[in-house]
């Protein structure tokens, strides 16, 4: 019964539909967007804040997983027996001269010894190798969007960032069932270049991350807007934001940076607690525009709190609630995204599968049966997945 009603055409389309008004309303909700608003309160309580990872699509996926499968299982069965000559019923049946219709069958490519012949016959499993390819993606869509996990992380050049340390990594996205922590891994920004010109492309970013693991060993790996890194099952992508940053070193604390945002072409700014916990504001004007391939040119760096803003020099002691502080330099950031992906061999796999059933699909696959009458005369039960009209007129236009 179960196994009926899923093989059923109309619950196929039933769930492709759900999957594509679902879809198609979870990629234009507004709090998806890239800096789009918070996800509504409802949205949050329905599991609607990160669409493709609720548990509404993951049963969508699922079922429509279950769907494929009853449609896929007994396949295999079927088409073995047609290879054996075990046709089903409604076969095309064509009747002549037994000479005659094993010249016309033989001429339409149909080869083979004895009463059963076959075209094309590796062909015959198209429509099942394609099925097997759509349960492999759809599996591996099921489980990357299950178990995926990604965020965004900034560095400043020299710096070296923890990705376990609290408030390293943003805008976090997990699947359903991932695991809620971060990778155990430290990244140190080695040496970044926000306008490298590489012939052929447009100026874009270029990095070079030191990638430390949880054990001492590191690894060195280069980023460019192209292509990303693959570090023991995670992989760090470059990202397009970056803007200057402030090393500040406070004395028996050692050093820390400060990734400054924009707030105009030459103007950008953070807001922070000193170490007293007062509101503190770093504001940095520079000469040119933060983005200018050739540098920002001369810069004033100002600390404003309610006390009135302070005019800092680079390298001059400064009162931050504490301990004194002074710029050690000013730098630049670069952001970056990691993401583990554990759906995705099944994915490529999946969408490697159908491909090689599609290409199946070229052949025209097709087995015949010849059964002789004793008067030499001879039916023909040919099965095609495609053509058998086509067939048909052309062995009526034959005789």
């Amino acid at each position: 019964m179960l196994l009926a009603a899923l093989r059923s055409a109309a619950v196929a389309r039933a769930i492709l539909i759900f999957l594509a008004l679902f879809g198609a309303g979870g990629a234009w909700a507004p709090w998806v967007q890239p800096d789009g608003p918070p996800a509504p309160a409802w949205a949050t309580a329905l599991w609607l804040d990160h669409p493709f990872s609720s548990p509404w699509f993951l049963l969508g996926v699922a079922l429509l997983f279950a769907s494929t499968l009853a449609c896929t299982w007994g396949r295999r069965a079927r088409i073995a027996r047609w290879r054996r000559g075990e046709l089903p019923g409604g076969s095309l049946e064509l009747e002549g001269e037994a000479a005659a219709l094993a010249r016309f069958l033989r001429a339409q490519g149909f080869r083979g010894e004895g009463p059963l012949l076959r075209r094309y016959g590796l062909a015959l499993w198209a429509g099942w190798v394609l099925h097997v390819g759509l349960l492999l993606l759809i599996a591996g869509v099921l489980v990357q969007q299950a178990l995926h996990d990604g965020g965004t992380f900034l560095v400043t050049e020299g710096e070296l960032l923890p990705l376990q340390a609290p408030g390293a990594v943003f805008m976090m996205e997990r699947g359903l069932l991932a695991t809620r922590e971060t990778p155990p891994l430290s990244v140190a920004l080695e040496a970044f270049n926000p306008a490298r010109r590489q012939p052929g492309y447009a100026p874009d970013r270029l990095s070079t991350l030191r990638v430390i693991f949880a054990d001492g060993r590191d690894r060195l790996v280069t980023l460019d807007r192209a292509a990303g890194a693959e570090v023991e099952g995670v992989v760090i992508h470059q990202a397009i934001r970056t803007g200057p940053s402030l090393v500040l070193e406070v004395a028996g604390q050692g050093r820390r940076a400060l990734a400054l945002q924009s707030r105009s072409r030459r103007e950008a700014a953070i807001e922070v607690a000193d170490q007293a916990g007062r509101p503190a504001r770093f504001a940095l004007s520079s000469e040119r525009d933060l983005d200018d391939p050739r540098g920002i040119g001369q810069i004033l760096v100002r600390l404003e709190r309610d006390d009135g803003p302070v005019i800092l020099a680079p390298g001059a002691a400064f009162d931050f609630g504490g301990p004194p502080a002074r710029i050690l330099a000013v730098s630049r950031w670069a952001s970056f995204t990691y993401a583990r992906s554990p759906g995705m061999p099944g994915v490529l796999a999946g969408v490697a599968v159908i491909l090689a059933g599609c290409l199946l699909l070229v052949f025209p696959a097709g087995v015949a049966r010849l059964q002789a009458d004793g008067a030499g005369g001879a039916t023909a039960h040919v099965h095609l997945p495609r053509g058998a009209s086509v067939l048909a007129a052309d062995w009526k236009a034959a005789g």
